[in-house]
């Protein structure tokens, strides 16, 4: 670039501005995985405007009200409280409630309470004809997403789940622990949930171009 070329006076542009961002995300429920959900995505700058959608209404405001003042460090997103019928113009409705894990319980053993929460608001959610992609974050997540395509009727493309993500981050977490270094330098995921005890199945293992290989007992060559 010849220097004439250049004009000082123009300013750089601005990454918000040119970024393509998802106009709508819908969450329903504000608990400790909805209320987190939200400020990453208003964090992240993903969603131009977010929806938080609880039976109890004053939680809901509450949190928007926090992220709102979060904003302004942020990135400008609307986030406001709202109710089932705004998902049908979202992009994506991201479902989050659940049953808490206690004691020494499986995902599985609150199966039937978790499923039956489900149920009732993907049934409400899907009576506003969702136009988006439904997104379920609720545990145990592969049982209970197949359940939620089946109530909603959608197409299968149109319901994920969040299925091993968490548990490839654990696994990236420890293994930058073992070798003393950054978890962004790990490339590391498990590719499927053993939810009938406390184990999961690790793909693949790396740092710096370093292999991992028996770090994992018992898995050995997979691991590499």
């Amino acid at each position: 670039m010849q220097v004439s070329d250049f004009d000082a006076t123009q300013s750089p542009p601005n990454p918000q501005q040119t970024r393509s961002r998802i106009p709508r995300v819908g969450i329903v429920g504000t608990g400790f995985v909805g209320s987190t959900t939200a400020y990453a995505l208003l964090i992240s700058g993903t969603a131009a405007e977010i929806v938080l959608i609880d039976r109890d209404r004053r939680r809901a405001e509450g949190h928007v009200h926090d992220l709102r003042d979060a904003e302004v460090f942020s990135h400008t997103t609307r986030v406001v409280a709202g109710e089932f019928g705004d998902c049908c113009s979202a992009d994506v409705v991201i479902i989050t409630t659940g049953v808490s894990q206690t004691g020494v319980k499986s995902r599985l053993d609150n199966l039937q309470e978790s499923a039956a929460i489900l149920k009732r608001l993907v049934l409400d959610v899907a009576r506003h004809n969702p136009c988006g992609i439904l997104l379920i974050a609720s545990n145990p997540v592969d049982v209970l997403t197949y359940g939620a395509w089946k109530w909603s009727g959608l197409p299968a493309r149109r319901v994920i789940g969040s299925g091993t993500t968490l548990d490839s981050s654990r696994f990236r977490r420890r293994l930058a622990e073992r070798y003393g270094v950054a978890p962004d330098s790990v490339h590391a995921y498990c590719h499927w949930r053993a939810w009938r005890q406390p184990s999961s199945g690790a793909i693949f293992g790396s740092h710096s171009g370093t292999a991992s290989r028996g770090f994992v007992p018992g898995i050995g060559p997979s691991v590499r």
